[in-house]
């Protein structure tokens, strides 16, 4: 059974270090981290995304529980972070 311990962040500048925290507690299993550290890999995501990401995972367990959340597959995530594309800057 996994830790019910609710970890949120000390600021909301740290999702990357809370989502650690959620890995080495034992509340996110190794499979989960190990697709969440793939699709970061795998898909070159920029820091802005990897934060969001972690972010969105923070509040989806918090909202929805550690065993309801699930990781979208690699195939999943491109498609999701290909329509969240930053586009250029126009200001001269």
């Amino acid at each position: 059974m996994k830790p019910q311990a609710s970890f949120r962040p000390a600021t909301p500048l740290a999702p990357m270090p809370l989502l650690f925290a959620r890995y080495v507690a034992g509340q996110i299993d190794d499979p989960f981290w190990d697709q969440f550290m793939q699709v970061l890999d795998a898909n070159e995501t920029p820091p802005a995304e990897r934060l969001a990401l972690a972010a969105f995972l923070n509040d989806a367990f918090f909202d929805l529980g550690l065993d309801s959340v699930k990781m979208p597959q690699s195939e999943e995530m491109k498609a999701l972070l290909a329509e969240v594309v930053t586009p250029p800057s126009t200001a001269h």
